[in-house]
């Protein structure tokens, strides 16, 4: 990997969950630690690596077909690219199991997503100028 992506390697992956707010509150904390623990071994990335966040709406300020259950669960994988086909279907996997169980929402109604991204599309702080600024010296 090329050494200016290392500089932001720390802050991707981000896993954004989007859930119903019926989950139990002690079920919030263990479900977000799990994924947290999970993302160094699957997606091959240095121990402090990766964030995780959950964000609930209310189950009537949710709709799908009167099919599926209105407590689904959308995730939202955002991370660089390089990662082989087999690892994401790892990574998502997991994800799925540790939802089921930390939520009881069956996997039919878990729907996720990765969206792959260089670097120079991510801004992280105070990193991202001293990187910004060395590739205005690199590209002279």
């Amino acid at each position: 990997m090329h050494q200016h992506h290392l500089v932001f390697e720390k802050y991707m992956p981000q896993v954004i969950i989007h859930a119903a707010s019926s989950i139990r509150p002690e079920n919030k904390d263990q479900l977000v630690r799990s994924i947290r623990e999970s993302i160094p071994q699957l997606l091959n990335v240095a121990e402090h690596i990766g964030q995780v966040m959950l964000y609930e709406t209310p189950e009537e300020n949710r709709s799908t077909h009167s099919s599926r259950d209105r407590r689904f669960i959308f995730v939202e994988v955002i991370m660089y690219s390089g990662r082989t086909k087999e690892m994401k279907l790892k990574f998502l996997q997991n994800l799925v199991l540790l939802i089921n169980q930390y939520t009881g929402i069956d996997a039919e109604d878990i729907n996720c997503v990765i969206q792959e991204i260089p670097p120079e599309n991510y801004f992280g702080g105070v990193l991202s100028h001293q990187y910004i600024e060395e590739l205005k010296k690199t590209s002279k």
